[in-house]
């Protein structure tokens, strides 16, 4: 009889253990060349790994002023971003993202980026984006393995099912510049992160010739 009434008790224990909800674990955050966490609202430029020039800046293409796009630029420390995620007091990896110049340019436009299409599996890294929208959610994703500091890479892979995942890489449009774009045979492009000056994390003129 006490065998009996222990199987029921044993069984609602159980019950109780695998109905409880799990927590998440928090995303990682991205850190900066230094080690810090990237903290939303502060600027930081995006730099290749080899070097700290050819930043991210916003450039005209193919021949139209506006929206402008995302590009490299080889001779020039580039523009620094901003990122933030609802809900984070960091900027973690694997999470949609906000990304955003903040500057003042000579379009009408937000600097938020987003994903506009340009041919068929391709589309250019631009600027004029809206957060709300999925075409602008961004990720950072940490590059695996071990390394002597932490390598980076951005991907445009929204939280949605079904939708485009892929990475951010460049592409040398036909007259040389450099496009941050996504599509067939477009790799990751690696970089790393700096905080910049209080000077320019302030709102910069900026603006094309």
């Amino acid at each position: 009889m006490k065998f009996s009434m222990a199987v029921p008790l044993c069984l609602s224990l159980l019950l109780a253990l695998n109905t409880h909800p799990l927590l998440a674990a928090e995303p990682e955050a991205v850190v900066d060349k230094q080690g810090e966490p990237l903290r939303p609202g502060v600027g930081y430029y995006v730099f290749p790994l080899w070097a700290d020039e050819g930043g991210l800046s916003l450039g005209p293409t193919r021949n139209k002023t506006c929206p402008l796009d995302v590009i490299r630029d080889p001779s020039f420390i580039g523009l620094p971003l901003t990122f933030s995620a609802p809900g984070f007091d960091y900027i973690p990896t694997l999470t949609d993202l906000k990304v955003d110049f903040p500057v003042s340019t000579i379009c009408v436009q937000s600097n938020v980026w987003r994903l506009r299409k340009e041919g068929a599996g391709f589309w250019f890294v631009s600027a004029d984006g809206n957060p709300n929208d999925i075409t602008s959610k961004f990720k950072i994703e940490r590059l695996e393995g071990e390394h002597a500091y932490e390598i980076y890479s951005f991907k445009f892979c929204p939280s949605v099912p079904g939708t485009l995942c892929a990475p951010v890489g460049t592409f040398v449009d036909t007259d040389g510049t450099k496009v941050m774009a996504v599509g067939d045979n477009i790799e990751p492009y690696y970089v790393r992160f700096q905080k910049a000056s209080v000077n320019h994390e302030k709102n910069q003129a900026f603006s094309i010739v």
